[in-house]
């Protein structure tokens, strides 16, 4: 535990130097824009609000490692608007830049480590978590244990789901100083915490996003058949997963 807080020490002055530089930029995160953006939608694309947000039109979102919280534009250019928000993160200048850009009285910062910190005191239907796994906090290159604790947490608190990515040990290549992670390592944990787990490797070549769902998180009645039949809709209605009888 010890060196996992210094890694992460040197990692929060590394972002604060880097914001001293770059400003609100997504430098500032070493993360380019455009991938940013791809990796919005991949966590968010199995959640019921963002599948069918006729029938969930108000949720609230966890954003675990928030940086400037830019997921909130990101869903507001979609026409999000009815949805409460905790961003948590370490480095006081990102989430500062973030209230000035997103605060609202459903939006809000809160400075916690969410891999080390108690969060029992927070409520929320979903969480995600970007790029926070992407950096070995021991000196083993990689983080099971701290996805394993981190992830639990966010998922005993939420009411729905969680997701988060990772980079996968099954690419092509693999960057010093990067965790890579082995996919069926991650999902074996995953099936412990619930039966609906989703792992899609269809973003990148080497990362993987994965969403673990409540297993009565689809309807009211836990039926996954239910979310299918909604998602699916039109083509129900045109006759397109149905065989007429003659």
């Amino acid at each position: 535990m010890e060196e996992t807080n210094k890694r992460f020490e040197e990692r929060t002055d590394h972002y604060r130097q880097n914001f001293k530089k770059y400003g609100y930029s997504e430098m500032s995160m070493d993360m380019p824009s455009d991938r940013r953006v791809i990796r919005y939608y991949e966590l968010l694309k199995y959640f019921e609000f963002f599948q069918s947000p006729q029938t969930e039109p108000t949720f609230t979102l966890c954003d675990a490692g928030c940086g400037f919280g830019d997921i909130n534009g990101y869903l507001q250019k979609l026409g999000f608007q009815d949805y409460s928000y905790i961003g948590l993160d370490v480095v006081d200048e990102f989430m500062e830049e973030g209230r000035k850009h997103y605060g609202s009285d459903r939006i809000q910062y809160l400075k916690r480590n969410f891999t080390t910190d108690d969060i029992s005191d927070l409520e929320f239907d979903y969480a995600v978590s970007s790029q926070t796994f992407t950096i070995p906090y021991t000196e083993k290159p990689d983080n099971y244990e701290t996805i394993f604790s981190s992830v639990e947490k966010l998922f005993k608190q939420c009411r729905k789901g969680v997701s988060f990515n990772f980079f996968t040990d099954k690419g092509q290549f693999q960057r010093p100083g990067t965790a890579y992670h082995d996919p069926v390592e991650i999902l074996r944990f995953a099936y412990t915490l619930s039966t609906n787990v989703i792992l899609d490797n269809s973003c990148f070549p080497y990362e993987c996003t994965l969403t673990i769902l409540k297993d009565n998180a689809c309807s009211e009645n836990g039926m996954i058949f239910d979310r299918f039949l909604r998602i699916h809709q039109h083509e129900f209605a045109d006759h397109t997963f149905v065989v007429k009888k003659k």
